[in-house]
């Protein structure tokens, strides 16, 4: 039977409770996506939607997109602050179930025959980063993004800086970065390749770099890059030519140039 949509008045009426105070609720209970276009990218995915709160012009947008049986609560902005307890709400979001996402070895072994690109970010900390390196992936067709401890790819900012897309792609974490890549390196076969970005002479310039049809992309953290073991796991190092005193990009900015390149191999 067709779930009625529901147009709510009060910010303390019990039917929003899952949407309430969401700034301090536990990391592990849900994900949250903020804004229209992010929450119709989520609705158009695979993913599972708990709820949908917005207001009035945003519910007349959406609608089509609104499958009958969500819960879907409509109400003014200033009633939606008064909920959730935040004002950048965008008048609109859903509450999804966190993605539990694919094992590593999962991944590997799911990896499309012929060309694919899989980017791998290791210890990434602030998650606008992460979401845009993730936004970034989607946008340059990588296979998948596996990330390791550091920022959380489902707490909102990390969704919010991904526009939504981060439910489009197997994103997939783990402990063991390291061990990671060497089963994707395995999964991935001959002829592919494992390439690091680096900021240092000797390295190749991207533009000379002639990419392989398969291939693994390591970025590492804002200020460390990648740990020494996962150096080690690179077959060629790679890095963008800056002009004179510009000393590095930031790393979703150099994520973005490098998969251009690195994906025309695998486009």
């Amino acid at each position: 039977m067709p779930m009625p949509t529901l147009r709510i008045d009060d910010p303390a009426d019990p039917r929003l409770q899952s949407f309430a105070d969401l700034p301090r609720r536990a990391a592990g209970e849900a994900a949250v996506v903020e804004g229209e276009i992010a929450v119709a990218r989520v609705l158009d995915s695979a993913h599972p939607v708990a709820a949908v709160l917005c207001t009035p012009a945003h519910h007349a947008r959406l609608a089509d997109a609104l499958p009958e049986d969500l819960p879907t609560y409509v109400a003014e902005a200033a009633v939606i602050r008064g909920v959730v307890g935040f004002d950048f709400h965008r008048g609109c979001l859903a509450l999804v179930p966190r993605p539990a996402g694919p094992s590593p070895e999962a991944l590997a072994e799911a990896l499309p025959p012929g060309p694919a690109l899989v980017l791998v970010a290791e210890g990434l900390a602030d998650p606008a980063n992460l979401g845009a390196v993730i936004r970034c992936a989607r946008g340059f067709g990588a296979a998948a993004v596996l990330h390791g401890r550091g920022a959380d790819p489902w707490s909102r900012r990390a969704i919010r800086a991904a526009m939504g897309l981060s439910f489009s792609l197997p994103v997939v974490g783990c402990d063991d970065v390291p061990g990671a890549v060497d089963r994707l390196r395995e999964a991935l076969g001959p002829g592919s390749r494992t390439v690091a970005a680096v900021v240092q002479p000797g390295a190749i310039p991207l533009s000379r770099y002639r990419p392989a049809a398969r291939t693994v992309l390591m970025v590492g953290s804002e200020g460390a890059g990648r740990s020494a073991p996962l150096r080690a796991r690179a077959d060629d190092a790679v890095t963008i030519p800056l002009a004179e005193r510009v000393d590095s990009l930031n790393v979703a900015a150099a994520t973005a140039v490098l998969l251009w390149t690195l994906g025309s191999a695998a486009r």
